[in-house]
């Protein structure tokens, strides 16, 4: 193999050894090849110099104690833990910290809603800044609840929650982020543990309208309750509980499915058996298997993750009470004796309180045919536990009689009001019978076409000032007759 060398040629072709040449670089010359050296060496002591006075300067900042956050004094709120703020806050003691910092955590605080006012004061000193947070609690929190996250304790969902929101507390402000981080917390855990779900949150509203709860689930899974169980529950009890359990009308789990189950049906079993002092712990589920893409076990035929699991119920039965004596007070329209022959409960028998609510239904029924519209009965229990005894009073506030007042039809033609005004048989100004639409609206709907399926919607409202009872009826067709 031929090996070549470089070399360099003098104008008349002849060669010239290297190191005879004279030096170059990049085909400069010497002269400036020297300046270029020298603008090198300007640039690397300018560059040097800007690295210490900026290291300087850094350190004098790092070593200043007046800018490192010493203490943070909470103010105002009666709700939230100091460290449970500062945690919310996103502030941190020891750290370096500026107004910014502080207008950054009055806005992360402001942001969950739990706070309607936000003041802060700082000073700063030898030893560190000292910062004061004014905090006004926002008026009105409420409940979350955790519906279907069967794979987790309270305590597992609860400590998730509050590493992303550390001012839940298990009640979450009206308005704010605070319900967005507890959703995204959720959503966290499930990842974390391969759970295939989504979740979500409704405000619920209460019995008035208003929200009352944030109710959290998990979608796009199916979670199949398998068996229900029973805890503490006495050998003769226990397949009345089994049975009602068994009538679930849905299998799918939920937390207010199982506690409406408890309260309508479960709960009377044994307060019918005189077990006045019965309770049952929130329900238990057990996870028995995960099946993904299961559709089997959906009721709508979707396909979807399924979660197969047993609920348990620890059930605290208590002792049965017998009646020892039933007591009336408040009552004059009616005598103690009449009222007492509609009671069904005696002296010495099982103090079944399912049956007196019933009777008490009745007598209730019996006020209001006598214009006593408002009247309420109030039931107390005294236990004698060494007896196994429970003297019943019942109270009566009969208030006052009330009389007709307007009578109005809607929805209705004036030849059919006038029918329906002329069969209605109590007059302005007579003691309204609270009894008496039941039997009207049958007989009023006989006057009506045959032809048209009627709906009629009765509003009754009770006027406390002029004691009377206006009555609205609203008529309306839901589809002709075929």
């Amino acid at each position: 193999m031929r090996r070549t060398r470089n070399r360099a040629f003098n104008s008349e072709g002849a060669g010239v050894a290297e190191k005879n040449r004279p030096l170059s670089f990049l085909g400069l010359s010497p002269l400036q090849l020297s300046s270029l050296i020298k603008l090198g060496l300007l640039f690397i002591f300018l560059l040097s110099s800007f690295i210490v006075s900026t290291s300087v300067a850094l350190s004098a900042q790092v070593q200043d104690p007046t800018k490192i956050l010493a203490s943070v004094k909470i103010k105002g709120t009666k709700r939230f833990k100091d460290e449970d703020v500062i945690a919310a806050s996103g502030l941190q003691i020891g750290r370096i910290v500026s107004d910014e910092d502080f207008k950054k955590a009055a806005r992360a605080l402001g942001d969950t809603g739990a706070f309607t006012d936000i003041a802060y004061s700082f000073s700063y000193s030898s030893a560190g800044t000292r910062l004061e947070l004014q905090l006004t609690d926002a008026p009105k929190f409420l409940p979350a609840r955790f519906e279907d996250f069967v794979w987790f304790s309270d305590d597992q969902l609860n400590k998730a929650v509050r590493s992303h929101a550390p001012l839940f507390h298990g009640e979450i402000p009206a308005f704010g982020h605070m319900a967005d981080e507890v959703s995204d917390a959720l959503q966290t855990l499930l990842v974390q543990n391969g759970i295939a779900g989504r979740v979500e949150y409704l405000r619920t509203p209460g019995p008035g309208g208003d929200i009352a709860s944030f109710n959290y689930s998990v979608a796009d899974v199916f979670i199949r309750i398998r068996n229900i169980e029973f805890t503490g529950v006495a050998p003769a009890e226990l397949p009345l509980l089994e049975a009602a359990a068994q009538k679930l009308p849905e299998r799918g789990y939920s937390r207010t499915r199982l506690n409406t189950l408890v309260e309508r049906d479960l709960s009377p079993i044994l307060r019918s058996r005189g077990f006045l002092k019965a309770s049952f712990a929130p329900p238990q589920p057990r996870v028995i298997k995960i099946a993904a893409g299961s559709s089997d076990s959906d009721p709508n035929g979707e396909t979807r993750n399924t979660t197969i699991i047993d609920v348990e119920f620890a059930v605290v039965q208590g002792q049965e009470y017998k009646v020892s004596v039933i007591e009336w007070s408040g009552n004059s329209e009616y005598s103690s004796d009449k009222l007492q022959a509609m009671i069904h409960l005696k002296p010495g028998q099982p103090a079944d309180t399912v049956r007196l609510g019933q009777d008490l239904a009745e007598v209730r029924t019996l006020y209001g045919s006598k214009g006593y519209v408002n009247a309420a009965i109030k039931v107390d229990a005294q236990f004698d536990d060494a007896a196994s005894t429970a003297t019943i009073h019942i109270g009566v506030k009969e208030d006052s009689v009330f009389h007709m007042g307007d009578l109005e039809f809607r929805g209705l033609d004036n030849g059919l009001t006038a029918k329906l005004r002329e069969a209605w048989k109590i007059r302005a100004g007579e003691v309204y019978d609270a009894t008496y639409l039941d039997q009207y609206l049958p007989e009023a709907n006989k006057l009506l076409p045959a032809s048209l399926d009627w709906e009629v919607v009765p509003h009754v409202t009770p006027n406390i000032r002029d004691k009377t009872v206006d009555v609205d009826l609203q008529y309306s067709v839901k589809a002709p007759k075929q």
